[in-house]
């Protein structure tokens, strides 16, 4: 099985109404209103029908559809029943102020009565709030009861209008990691600009995951920044036996076939540029059908 851990589904109205109660500010309203925009031109072009062909032309069987930072669960839901047996659908839970939208609830009602499979992708530096404070406590309480893994976005390649630069390191996570052994929790795109942190939490805490879209990308250190190739960086995790604890994925927006990274999703998935790497390092076939599926079937229990 073939699974690509991190899409994006999300509608302009969802994003627009939930974006305004976090970007209040005078630059915010011009990132809300030009990012409607882009919402509502990608909102066109998404279509189950072109989402399917894209599916099986590029080789993938399944793929998690999340509607963050701002989008609205029951809306991915609606979309994930045309084709329950390709998509994957992730919750949108408020984990800055949780008390206040009662999101102990909401996550429950999103995995029992909508079928979501998980929660994601958080971005603790849009607020900014804190994934190690007492009161997101009770939302790991009940990840762990539900036994759903929870996705978080760290690194600073997001625009800085979207949060404090300040809150970007994947480090503000040990405490929640420490406390809630039986929550797996997924750090996308290997934490950016943070993956040599995410790879030494990632020695010292089992129930922590990577999902590994940006290991062919720009937003993983590049020399003068660091001395590693993108080769190297994803060498790095597998050297360390973190195969089983590694999820592929792309970050589409659209579908393959209308995305803007051809560089990516052009061919099939043996020319994805990560897959491409996997298969330089030799790995074991064990190993690839793990990180390429096997894993996020059995953390997603698909």
């Amino acid at each position: 099985m073939i699974v690509d851990c991190h899409g994006h589904f999300n509608t302009a109205a969802d994003f627009e109404r939930n974006a305004k109660k976090y970007l209040k500010d005078t630059l915010g309203k011009m990132v809300i209103e030009g990012a409607t925009q882009l919402w509502k031109s990608w909102e066109e072009q998404t279509t189950v029908e072109g989402w399917l062909a894209s599916l099986d032309r590029y080789g993938v069987d399944k793929i998690l559809l999340q509607t963050a930072p701002f989008g609205s669960s029951d809306a991915v839901a609606e979309f994930v029943k045309k084709a329950p047996d390709r998509f994957v659908g992730l919750a949108n839970i408020d984990f800055m102020e949780p008390e206040e939208s009662n999101s102990v609830a909401e996550m429950e009602r999103c995995v029992k009565e909508l079928g979501l499979k998980g929660i994601g992708e958080l971005y603790p530096k849009i607020g900014p709030w804190n994934p190690s404070d007492e009161k997101c406590f009770p939302l790991y309480e009940k990840a762990q009861e539900l036994d759903i893994p929870i996705m978080f976005h760290f690194g600073n390649e997001v625009p800085a209008t979207f949060g404090n630069e300040g809150w970007c390191d994947p480090y503000m996570l040990d405490t929640a990691l420490r406390q809630f052994p039986g929550v797996k929790f997924i750090i996308c795109h290997m934490g950016t600009t943070y993956v040599h942190h995410v790879l030494m939490l990632m020695q010292s805490r089992p129930n922590l995951y990577a999902e590994i879209s940006s290991a062919d990308g720009p937003v993983i250190p590049r020399p003068p920044l660091s001395s590693l190739s993108a080769k190297e960086v994803l060498g790095a995790f597998l050297w360390s036996g973190l195969a089983k604890r590694l999820l592929w994925a792309t970050d589409v927006q659209l579908p393959y076939d209308v995305d803007g990274r051809k560089d990516r999703l052009q061919g099939t998935i043996k020319d994805n540029p990560v897959v491409k790497l996997l298969e330089e390092w030799n790995i074991s076939e064990e190993d690839k059908a793990n990180i390429l599926g096997e894993n996020a079937k059995r953390v997603f229990k698909l």
